[in-house]
């Protein structure tokens, strides 16, 4: 490569940064719903008006965004900002599987706790302790994943559909605020749902979403260690999503998981693998993944690669999991108890 091509790569991984901060702003702010919402565009004073938000700040991000070309512009009287409904639709619906906000509100969330990064790489001391915003920013991005378990990985679990459709009890095990287990409530109206947390913010959480939506005669959250499964009940589908990685003993979490499938029921982790060969790296899931690792880095988590994952089931004493993988990245690490 050429010392050009690597300054307009560079010049690339700038703008991209930037990129980065308009559509988080716009995802924050509501512009971009607004936006969504209005097919023929809008002037800058009613995007404004629509969104709560000062005008000449709009202005600036409006302009940034059609700069991005993240907008659109009509220019026949005053200009008239608009953006493609495909595009504002990957950045606000949380029920597509192409969804990607979420990231976006991750990355440069989580990025702003990372002043503390230099700190990490050169003494090696990590910082677990994560804001409010942090754990906001990581619901979102996990939404992406819900939606993709629910369009891509249920129907690639031979059986698993038609068990949910007749109604069986299920186990989210770190549930976080609730999210997978009410989306699973909406799927499949016949299910009841159990999730374990730990934290009391999304213990509260959890449960004031579940009140709210009038699901509490069917999903139940106690309050326990996500790394210590309670053996009492048996559950047709146990479901780690995004946190088997970063539990303090992984392989605690999965043997006690796995001690409360019933027969014909599975054990299923939905997680994001790191690259396994140096080919990979450079790959843009690739580059994505390790640049997610610095965020495991700052909290003193790390992900795995698929051979760390099936480690782990090993350590658990556990058979080899089947492994399948997901159109937008994501692995699925399977094991069914013989009915």
């Amino acid at each position: 490569m050429s010392m050009d091509d690597r300054f307009a790569d560079l010049l690339d991984d700038l703008s991209g940064f930037y990129r980065s901060w308009i559509v988080y702003l716009g995802i924050e702010t509501g512009l971009i719903a607004a936006l969504r919402d209005a097919s023929h565009g809008l002037l800058v004073a009613d995007l404004a008006q629509q969104a709560g938000c000062a005008p000449s700040s709009v202005d600036v991000w409006s302009r940034a965004g059609y700069a991005f070309g993240l907008l659109e512009l009509d220019l026949s009287d005053e200009p008239r900002f608009r953006i493609d409904t495909e595009l504002a639709a990957m950045l606000t619906d949380e029920t597509r599987a192409d969804f990607l906000g979420g990231q976006f509100a991750f990355s440069v969330g989580a990025s702003l706790e990372h002043g503390g990064l230099v700190d990490v790489i050169r003494s090696g001391r990590s910082h677990p302790d994560r804001s409010a915003t942090f754990h906001r920013s990581v619901e979102r991005l996990n939404a992406q994943d819900t939606t993709l378990f629910l369009e891509q990985g249920v129907s690639s679990v031979p059986g698993l559909r038609q068990r949910l459709a007749a109604g069986i009890q299920v186990l989210d095990v770190a549930c976080g605020g609730g999210g997978w287990l009410m989306a699973m409530a909406e799927a499949y109206p016949v299910i009841r749902g159990t999730g374990i947390e730990f934290d009391p913010e999304w213990l509260a959480t959890a449960r004031a979403r579940i009140g709210g939506a009038g699901l509490q005669h069917r999903i139940i959250i106690e309050e326990g260690d996500p790394g210590s499964v309670p053996a009492g009940g048996r559950y047709g589908l146990v479901y780690l999503q995004d946190v088997l990685h970063e539990m303090p003993d992984p392989a605690a979490a999965l043997a006690g998981g796995w001690r409360v499938v019933e027969q014909g029921g599975w054990l299923v982790v939905l997680d994001w693998c790191l690259p396994s060969s140096w080919e990979e790296y450079r790959t843009r899931q690739g580059e994505l993944l390790w640049g997610y690792q610095l965020d495991e880095l700052y909290q003193g988590t790390s992900l795995l690669t698929r051979a760390g994952f099936e480690r782990l089931f090993q350590a658990a004493d556990l058979p080899a999991p089947e492994r399948i993988e997901l159109d937008a990245g994501a692995t699925l690490f399977v094991l069914r108890r013989e009915a």
